[in-house]
């Protein structure tokens, strides 16, 4: 029983050492891939709001508008607190960066979520 036990430790300090052909990416390059993730999650909120607007008319353009002004400052000001904790830390502008995305991603599925219920038949 204990070499039963003894070999799934090695077997699971193996596997997260990159053992098996796994190759284990830099902070850097995790930033990088972050990054990407981003700017693509970025260019579908500017999609999604697009075709919101698209849909709207008169002074409801301009409360999106301000909505979504006011939405990027509390975006950006939340990823600024979450990242706080890890300042001067290499992960920092990781989890800067997931903040952004996570909340860009929410803000995504909501305009969408509007622009459905504005172009109900």
């Amino acid at each position: 029983m204990k070499v039963i036990h003894s070999v799934l430790i090695l077997l699971c300090i193996s596997c997260s050492s990159g053992a098996f052909g796994q190759s284990e990416l830099t902070q850097a390059e995790l930033n990088q891939a972050a990054g990407r993730h981003y700017a693509s999650a970025d260019f579908m909120l500017n999609k999604a709001y697009s075709q919101l607007m698209a849909a709207l008319s008169g002074e409801r353009k301009d409360r999106l508008k301000q909505a979504q002004q006011a939405w990027i400052t509390f975006r950006d000001a939340h990823a600024e607190l979450v990242s706080s904790a890890y300042d001067g830390g290499s992960i920092q502008p990781l989890v800067h960066t997931q903040a952004l995305i996570n909340l860009t991603e929410q803000r995504t599925a909501e305009l969408t979520r509007m622009h459905l219920t504005e172009t109900k038949p």
